[in-house]
């Protein structure tokens, strides 16, 4: 199994379903495992049903109040057969080939953590046939306008969309760090852990991914939970 998929999700069905009709016409499934973590007091068997459908794998993660991604994330970590692991958020669609293309290069560079960009949809859902339109009308994300840049080119911040991490190191470094609960800073620790003094953060403009709208969630994108998590990675 070349690469595996860990999608933590709760109550974003447009968006999995979404995700799940790219799915259906990605030509190179046969070589990916994705697994679907659900984050909720008791599991769907609704959900469990469509995923079944799609051979995707379904885990359930017992979980009330704060939506708790890293500690989905590492469910997903210990059930994943893929070489390459990579946490595949529920509001992404890859464009074009843009993950054959990121697999291809990052079983090629063993010493650089491959990462990609992402353009935000105006809309919570594309149609795939049509998705040039909403191409058009995309915008940049937010951490390549001009603030977030600086820190990244002048404080040395490491940031991309989708990192492949290799699946032994990733468990040498014990997966993500479940201190962090809700959104916010998880994944820029998880890379400058992964990255340690001897790999190189490399961002590829072709690897490009399209981000679907979606409101602040609740238990999720909270601001409390997102400024500890900020202070937490900074004191690291």
């Amino acid at each position: 199994m070349q690469l595996t998929l860990i999608t933590p999700y709760r109550n974003r069905l447009n968006h999995l379903t979404n995700q799940l009709a790219w799915w259906e016409q990605y030509p190179h499934k046969q070589r990916l495992q994705w697994i679907v973590v659900e984050v909720t007091r008791s599991p769907s068997a609704a959900l469990q049903q469509m995923l079944k459908k799609s051979q995707v794998t379904y885990l359930h993660l017992p979980c009330e109040g704060s939506f708790h991604k890293t500690r989905a994330l590492n469910l997903g970590l210990g059930h994943a057969q893929g070489k390459m692991i990579a946490a595949f958020d529920v509001d992404l669609i890859p464009l074009g080939n843009t993950l054959e293309r990121h697999c291809w290069l990052a079983a090629r560079s063993p010493h650089c953590l491959l990462t990609g960009y992402r353009l935000m949809a105006a809309t919570d859902t594309v149609n795939l046939a049509t998705i040039s339109q909403s191409l058009e009308q995309a915008t940049t994300a937010s951490e390549d306008q001009p603030t977030a840049l600086r820190k990244q080119l002048l404080k040395g911040e490491r940031f991309g969309v989708m990192p492949l991490f290799s699946h032994s190191r990733l468990l040498a470094i014990s997966g993500w760090d479940e201190a962090f609960i809700g959104w916010g800073a998880e994944d820029q620790d998880l890379i400058e852990r992964y990255l340690g003094t001897d790999r190189t953060l490399c961002r590829c403009p072709e690897l490009t991914y399209l981000h679907l709208q979606h409101q602040p969630t609740a238990d999720w994108n909270v601001t409390e939970l997102t400024e500890r998590n900020r202070a937490y990675y900074y004191n690291k």
